[in-house]
C-alpha cells in the first residue's frame, strides 16, 4: 500500500520520537560579542582555552556544549608576541666593485652610521662612524697604510676595530684597550657588500641572501653612478 504524500517537508506524529536538550530554568545565560555572564547558580562553569579569536569554551558539567566567544582586549595584549630582532639580519651595502681602495666610505642603515673601506690586503672592513675619542666621524678622516685615521686627533684603528696609534701619547705609553672601535661583519657575496648589523649575535651564514639569477653563466650587471648638478642656498 503506497504511503500519502504530504507537501510538507517533516512529518510528526504521535509515535515520532523527539529528544530535546535538558536545560535547568534558573541557569539563564547571556552571551553577547565579548562576554560571558551566568547567573547565581555555579552548575555551568565556562573556561576560556585561549585568547584567540574565535576560541571554543567548554561546559564542564555534564552534557555541556561548546560556544565560540571573543577575546577581552585584555586577553589580546597578552597575547604571545614573536620577539624580532631587526640587527640579526644581513643588509646591502655597496657594489664590490665600486668600494673605493684609497677612502673610507660612510653609510647608513637606518639609524646606525657605518664607515666602510678596505684595509691594506683588500680586506673590506666596516666600523662604526664615530671615533671613540671625541666621536668625530671616522669616514671624514683618511686611509695611512691600510689604516682608518680619525681626521681630528689622528688616531689610526685597524683589522677588528684596535686602536693602533694615539699621535698625543709617549712612544713608550701603553694604548689602553678601551681605546677601540665598534666593529661589524661584512661579506663579498656575488659582487654585493653585506653587513650583518648586530654586535651581541654572531653572524648567521645561512641568512645570507643568494640570488638565481647571479650564479647563472654569463650573467652581468650595467650600472654606474652619475653626478647631478644642484644647487643648494642657505637663508
Amino acid at each position: 500500500m503506497a504511503a500519502p504524500f504530504l507537501s510538507s517537508p517533516l512529518q510528526i506524529t504521535s509515535t515520532s520520537p523527539i529528544l530535546f536538550t535538558k536545560v535547568t530554568p534558573t541557569n539563564q545565560i547571556q552571551f553577547n560579542q565579548r562576554t560571558t555572564s551566568t547567573c547565581t547558580s555555579n552548575k555551568l562553569r565556562l573556561l576560556r582555552r585561549s585568547a584567540a579569536a574565535g576560541t571554543a569554551v567548554t561546559d564542564q558539567t555534564e552534557g555541556g556544549e561548546e560556544v565560540l566567544i571573543n577575546p577581552t582586549p585584555e586577553e589580546e595584549k597578552r597575547e604571545e608576541v614573536v620577539d624580532y630582532d631587526w640587527t640579526e639580519e644581513w643588509y646591502p651595502l655597496y657594489l664590490t666593485r665600486d668600494v673605493p681602495d684609497d677612502s673610507p666610505l660612510g653609510l647608513t642603515v637606518f639609524d646606525r652610521q657605518i664607515v666602510l673601506y678596505r684595509d691594506g690586503e683588500g680586506t673590506l672592513r666596516c666600523y662604526e662612524d664615530r671615533c671613540p675619542h671625541r666621536l668625530a666621524k671616522l669616514s671624514e678622516g683618511q686611509l695611512i697604510d691600510g689604516r682608518l685615521e680619525c681626521l681630528y686627533h689622528g688616531w689610526q684603528f685597524e683589522g677588528n676595530g684596535k686602536c693602533v696609534k694615539i699621535p698625543q701619547l709617549p712612544a713608550s705609553a701603553k694604548i689602553p684597550k678601551v681605546a677601540c672601535v665598534k666593529t661589524y661583519e661584512v661579506k663579498d657575496s656575488q659582487g654585493v657588500v653585506w653587513v650583518w648589523m648586530s654586535t651581541k649575535t654572531p653572524p648567521d651564514p645561512e641568512k645570507l641572501p643568494w640570488f638565481e639569477n647571479f650564479a647563472r653563466p654569463g650573467f652581468y650587471d650595467i650600472s654606474g653612478v652619475h653626478e647631478l648638478p644642484h644647487r643648494m642656498q642657505l637663508e
